[in-house]
C-alpha cells in the first residue's frame, strides 16, 4: 500500500462533508443544533450546553433526560480531569497524540467497571500539567479500588510518590542498566543509597542547575513583543519575551500555549526574517536582531532506515575518512566513498546497505526482516577486513561495521585520540543519548531522543540572534536527564540564543529565567496570560494553577 499512496488523494466526503452522518441524522436538531454541530464542540463547551437540555424537554421526559445528562457529565469529568477538555467529540482517533489516546483509554477503562484486570500505562504523564497528573492518579486509584492492578512506567516524581510499590531499573542506560536497583515503597527508594530517583523523591536533590537572571536584568538584551488577535479560544494577547533568556510557556492542557508559540510567535518571526506578510491572527511583532527561529520538535528523524545516529550527527563522514586512511584500505585502494553503505563498494550486496529486507505481503502492510547476509550491519564481508587500530599501548582494532554496533559512549572511549570525532561524540554524550548505537536507525528513535539529536549540530555554532522553540522537551526523561537538558539549554543561551520551551515539568520550569503562564483553565476558560515573570512571581499569583505547584517546588528546594 505504501507504494501506491502517492497516487491516491484524500478529501472530505462530498455527501456528508466530513461529518460522517446522513441527511436524516443531520435533519434532527436539539436546542437548534444537529448531532454533527454538537460533536464539533469542545468537551468544555459541550458540558455547559448539555446541562441546559433537561430544562428544554417536555415534563414527561425531563427526568430521563437529566439521568442521561448526569451519565454524560460523569464521563466528561474524567476526561476533563485528564486534561482533555479541549478535544471535540468528532476528533479522529488517528490524530490524537499517544498521550491523549492513552488518557481516553484510561477513562474508558474506569467507565467499564472492570475487576481483576492488569493495566499497563506507558508514561501516562506525557503532556500532562501537574494539576492533570493529580486527576490521572485519582482515576488510577479508582481502578485499584475496584481490585484491578495498575503498572505505570513513568519518571514523574508526583506519580512515583503515589505508588504502592516502586521498581527502579538501572542504574544507567543501555548496557549500563538492565537490573533492579531498588524495589519497595517510595520511602524505601528514598533511603536506598544506590537509587538515582530516591534523592528526587525525598527532595534532597536540588532542582536548581543554573543561575537565573534577576528581575532587574531580565530585559537587558532586549525583547520580542508580539500582539495577536483573538483566535480559536485564545483571547487577544500582548506578550513581551526577554531575549537571550530561557523562557517557559506553561498552563494546563488546552490553555493556549501551543497557539501562542507555534501558531503565532514562530510564523510571525519567520515572516519578519523572510520579509513576508504576518499571519492573519498576528497584529504586530517587534523582533529586532532576530535572524533565525528553529523549532526543535519530537517528530521522527529521517525518512527511511538509511538515516542513522552517525549519519545524522555528521560523525559518519569523518569515520569513513578515518578508515580510508588505514593501511588496510590503502593496500586495497579504497577511498572514503567506498565505506558508504548507501553507494560504496563495501555495502551489503543483498540489502543494498539498508540492513533489512522488505517483503511485500500484497494487501497487508510490508514486513521488514533483518538481512540474512549482513545480519543488519549494512556491510559486506570485505568491510570487516579493514581495521582501524588505536595508537595506545593496549591497541584496539575495530572495523567500521563493528564500530557502528557500539554505543556512543563505547565509541567515544575507543576513538578519544581522534580529536574531531571525539568532540562530536562528546556532544552526543552531553545530550544524554550516550546509550544509542552509532548505527541505530533514526526513524526508530523516541520523540525525546529525536529532539536531543537535532540539537547536536547547534551545540558548537554561534547562535546570536537565534530563537529555539522546544515543545515539551522533557518527554520520557528521568529527572537526572532533565538536569542535563537544562545545561544544554544554558549552553545555547551562552552562545547567544533565546530558548523558549512549552513545558509542564516543574524541574525545568524552576530553572527558567521567565515564565509566561496561560490559562487559568483550558478551552474557553483559558486563552489569556494569567501571569508573566520570574518563577517566584508566578508562584505568588493565586490565580495561576501552575503557580500553586511551583510554589510547592520552590519551597521544597530551599
Amino acid at each position: 500500500m505504501k507504494r501506491i499512496e502517492k497516487f491516491l488523494t484524500k478529501g472530505p466526503c462530498p455527501a456528508c462533508h466530513g461529518t460522517r452522518f446522513n441527511e436524516r441524522a443531520l435533519s434532527t436538531k436539539l436546542m437548534g443544533k444537529n448531532i454533527a454541530e454538537v460533536c464539533a464542540m469542545t468537551l468544555s463547551d459541550l458540558v455547559v450546553w448539555v446541562q441546559k437540555i433537561p430544562g428544554q424537554m417536555p415534563s414527561e421526559i425531563e427526568e430521563m433526560a437529566q439521568s442521561i445528562v448526569n451519565e454524560f457529565l460523569r464521563t466528561a469529568e474524567r476526561l476533563t480531569n485528564l486534561g482533555l477538555s479541549y478535544l471535540s467529540l468528532d476528533r479522529a482517533g488517528s490524530t490524537l497524540s499517544n498521550g491523549e489516546l492513552q488518557r481516553v483509554q484510561i477513562s474508558r477503562a474506569v467507565r467499564s467497571d472492570t475487576t481483576g484486570v492488569l493495566y499497563v500505562l506507558d508514561e501516562p504523564s506525557i503532556g500532562l500539567h501537574p494539576y492533570n497528573v493529580d486527576g490521572l492518579m485519582k482515576i488510577v486509584r479508582e481502578l485499584v479500588d475496584r481490585k484491578n492492578s495498575v503498572v505505570l512506567v513513568d519518571h514523574d516524581p508526583r506519580i512515583l510518590m503515589d505508588a504502592d510499590q516502586l521498581i527502579e531499573i538501572g542504574p544507567g542506560a543501555g548496557k549500563e542498566g538492565g537490573r533492579i536497583v531498588t524495589q519497595g515503597t517510595p520511602l524505601e527508594a528514598e533511603r536506598n543509597p544506590h537509587s538515582l530517583i530516591g534523592p528526587y523523591l525525598s527532595g534532597k536533590e536540588s532542582l536548581k542547575v543554573r543561575s537565573r537572571a534577576t528581575e532587574k536584568d531580565m530585559f537587558e538584551n532586549g525583547s520580542i513583543r508580539i500582539k495577536t488577535k483573538p483566535f480559536y479560544t485564545v483571547k487577544a494577547l500582548d506578550v513581551s519575551i526577554p531575549k537571550g533568556r530561557m523562557i517557559a510557556v506553561t498552563g494546563v492542557s488546552g490553555s493556549g500555549k501551543t497557539s501562542l508559540v507555534i501558531e503565532c510567535l514562530v510564523p510571525a518571526l519567520q515572516a519578519v526574517i523572510q520579509g513576508t506578510k504576518l499571519p492573519e491572527h498576528v497584529d504586530s511583532i517587534e523582533a529586532k536582531g532576530i535572524q533565525s527561529v528553529k523549532v526543535i520538535d519530537s517528530k521522527p528523524i529521517g525518512a527511511n532506515v538509511r538515516s542513522t545516529v552517525a549519519t545524522y550527527d555528521g560523525v559518519f563522514d569523518d569515520l569513513r575518512k578515518l578508515f580510508a586512511r588505514t593501511a588496510d584500505a590503502k593496500a586495497k585502494g579504497l577511498t572514503a566513498g567506498d565505506f558508504s553503505y548507501n553507494t560504496g563498494k563495501l555495502r551489503c550486496p543483498v540489502c543494498d546497505g539498508t540492513g533489512i529486507i522488505t517483503m511485500d505481503v500484497q494487501f497487508l502492510p510490508d514486513v521488514d526482516a533483518i538481512c540474512p547476509s549482513c545480519g543488519g550491519s549494512r556491510y559486506g564481508k570485505d568491510a570487516y577486513d579493514i581495521l582501524w587500530k588505536s595508537k595506545e599501548k593496549d591497541s584496539v582494532s575495530v572495523s567500521l561495521p563493528g564500530l557502528l554496533k557500539l554505543t556512543v559512549e563505547e565509541a567515544a572511549g575507543i576513538l578519544h585520540e581522534e580529536t574531531k570525532i571525539a568532540k562530536q561524540l562528546k556532544i552526543l554524550q552531553d545530550l544524554g543519548v550516550c546509550y544509542l548505537t552509532l548505527g541505530e536507525a533514526t526513524p526508530a528513535l523516541s520523540g525525546g531522543e529525536a529532539q536531543r539529536l537535532k540539537l547536536a549540530y547547534e551545540m558548537e555554532t554561534p547562535q546570536q540572534g537565534s530563537v529555539f522553540v522546544f515543545d515539551e522537551p522533557t518527554i520520557g526523561l528521568h529527572p537526572q536527564d532533565v538536569k542535563k537538558l537544562v545545561l544544554i539549554f544554558d549552553h545555547l543561551i551562552q552562545l547567544g540564543a533565546t530558548v523558549i520551551v512549552i513545558e509542564h515539568d516543574l524541574e525545568l520550569v524552576t530553572n527558567c529565567d521567565y515564565i509566561i503562564d496561560m490559562g487559568p483553565w483550558g478551552g474557553t476558560e483559558g486563552g489569556r496570560v494569567v501571569v508573566e515573570g520570574t518563577p517566584e512571581a508566578v508562584a505568588a499569583t493565586s490565580e495561576s494553577i501552575t503557580g500553586r505547584y511551583l510554589k510547592q517546588e520552590l519551597a521544597e528546594d530551599k
